[in-house]
């Protein structure tokens, strides 16, 4: 019986040293769990479009959305462990909702394999002509001096978390005005209805470049490349802040090693593409690159933080 056992296990290993040594032989998929023409989208279809020379094989975008990203990030947890399907994680689908949300039934840490980071963005906090504060200096001044007076738009839970980080940093208290978007929040933001906004930078600092928002910081520990005039949070008052905003590759669990490294050595040669870089650019992102260690260990380090502030803040998702 142990000849026979020890035979299939060769066999076993010999299938998929070989499938290792001949991956991809067909086409690779790469799930994004939210609707097409959003950030998320955008960025698989232009990553996917660079990974095809490198890879030989078309690599063709699925969108699954539904359930703020929980339906389509779940099937790729359940998916085969082969390399031909893959999921566009975010910083929402594997950092903050896992904490949030009690229907979400996988593990971030365990039911995916990291393969690279592709991008990250800061968010932005803006606030209206309107307002009379420049700098976050003078935003702690006015909050501190009216205590829950100001009145700040929340579009999106990590803009929510955002600003819920910055009040317990800065030992403040404002009305946080919810909306189904960032997209209405920007509209009354422009309009004076509201004071101030953290947004993703891309769709806030055209607002700000056209003179209709004012840019008060950026979130990110040091200066972003996009708008290196735009202060961070950190520099101007609160040193422990930062909070950025993240896209990366990750393959179902138990996927072999070797075409780990062959999807993560795609996507490396995928973010040198000139052409990668300027599309990269032109939608406010700058391009991150890492090993598959170095992306799990940025999960981790992200969900204390994240976990930390939902508890500290008592934050709730009905």
């Amino acid at each position: 019986m142990l000849p026979q056992i020890l035979a299939l296990a060769l066999a076993l290993f010999s299938v998929q040293a070989a499938s290792a040594q001949t991956y991809p032989t067909r086409p690779i998929t790469i799930v994004v769990a939210f609707a097409a023409g959003g950030s998320s989208d955008l960025i698989a279809r232009v990553l996917a479009q660079h990974m095809r020379t490198s890879l030989g094989q078309p690599v063709i975008v699925e969108n699954k959305g539904g359930a703020d990203g929980a339906i389509g990030t779940e099937g790729v947890s359940r998916a085969a462990p082969d390399g031909y399907t893959l999921i566009l994680s975010t910083t929402s689908t594997h950092a903050i909702n896992p904490l949030l949300y009690k229907t979400i039934k996988y593990n971030p840490s365990k039911d995916f394999q990291p393969i690279s980071l592709v991008a990250q963005s800061p968010n932005i906090l803006v606030s209206s002509n309107a307002f009379d504060a420049k700098s976050v200096a003078d935003v702690i001044a006015r909050a501190k001096a009216s205590p829950g007076k100001l009145n700040v738009a929340t579009g999106a839970t990590m803009h929510l978390l955002n600003a819920a980080m910055f009040k317990s940093m800065a030992n403040v208290t404002w009305l946080d005005v919810p909306y189904k978007g960032s997209g209405p929040a920007l509209n009354d933001l422009v309009a004076g209805q509201v004071d101030l906004m953290f947004d993703q930078l891309p769709s806030s600092l055209a607002q700000v470049q056209g003179g209709r928002l004012k840019a008060v910081a950026v979130t990110s520990a040091k200066r972003t490349s996009i708008a290196p005039e735009i202060p961070t949070i950190a520099e101007a008052g609160l040193p422990q802040f930062e909070a950025t905003s993240w896209w990366g590759v990750f393959a179902p669990p138990n996927t072999p090693p070797d075409i780990v490294a062959r999807l993560n050595a795609a996507v490396a040669q995928a973010l040198k593409e000139p052409k990668l870089l300027e599309t990269f650019r032109a939608m406010g992102l700058e391009t991150w690159p890492s090993t598959p260690d170095e992306f799990a260990k940025l999960l981790v380090d992200e969900k204390a933080k994240w976990q930390k502030v939902i508890a500290d803040n008592k934050i709730e998702v009905n």
